[in-house]
């Protein structure tokens, strides 16, 4: 591809984006945003192990969205913990290949890995609410914006209010930059099916941890892109995923 060759993957991603006046939002009304790179704290998760849960067929047979969260029951800090750590966070150490030193929970088209979590955290144990960043190379997260955005969030997806009742609601962003040079316009692809493999990974631990699960595709891509201080030229939110103590399970 030359300079003067439109490049289809962003032409796509720019063209499929849900723009604030499409949700009835004025673009005034967005996060301010925050300067990159600044980690406001630090918090160290849990340390995990590997535990025997329900059996992997077993969580998918019983795999559901939730739309009903209970919102005065916290999120425990572990489960927050073991949901990051096996969705997509260094898997190593539960392992006793030497050769898989560096591998993760989710695939990735050529170790590029350009998939970043951000948690927005509403309620869980032990944790401030705010934007958080997860790293994965010292299992913490780094605190990027404090505050409360439960309703904020409700708006941000064009009006899904069982958001706002969730534990925390994961960002899943994708860093284009990482993958384009290897793959070229075809890395987009690369990054949309890495984001499916974490969400999915989301989905079933949620449901082996008896917590509810909502995997969310439409949002406001300026919102939340503000909300997480992303490069708007390469850094992608992708897919939101929800998760909370349930109430009531519905089937989707």
């Amino acid at each position: 591809m030359t300079d003067l060759e439109p490049d289809i993957a962003e032409l796509f991603h720019e063209n499929t984006k849900i723009a604030p006046y499409q949700g009835g939002v004025d673009i005034a009304h967005l996060p301010p945003p925050i300067e990159p790179g600044v980690v406001l704290t630090r918090f160290w998760l849990p340390r995990v192990a590997v535990e025997q849960n329900i059996g992997l067929e077993e969580a998918i047979a019983r795999r559901v969205s939730c739309r009903s969260f209970d919102p005065f029951v916290p999120v425990p800090q572990l489960s927050l913990s073991r949901l990051l750590a096996f969705a997509c966070g260094f898997t190593a150490p539960f392992t006793e290949a030497p050769s898989l030193e560096f591998h993760r929970a989710a695939p990735s088209a050529g170790a590029r890995y350009p998939i970043e979590l951000y948690p927005v955290v509403l309620n869980v144990g032990g944790l401030p609410p705010g934007v958080y960043h997860y790293t994965r190379d010292d299992h913490s997260l780094e605190l990027l914006r404090p505050g409360l955005f439960h309703q904020a969030l409700v708006v941000w997806t064009v009006g899904q209010p069982w958001v706002a009742t969730a534990g925390v609601v994961f960002v899943l962003a994708g860093f284009f930059e990482r993958i384009r040079p290897r793959y070229g316009q075809r890395g987009y692809r690369h990054m949309l099916l890495e984001a499916g493999h974490i969400a999915q990974n989301l989905y079933l631990l949620g449901t082996a941890y008896g917590l509810g699960v909502l995997a969310i595709g439409g949002f406001m891509d300026a919102a939340i892109t503000r909300l997480l201080g992303l490069d708007e030229a390469n850094q992608y939110p992708l897919y939101l995923v929800a998760a909370g103590i349930p109430m009531l399970l519905n089937k989707a």
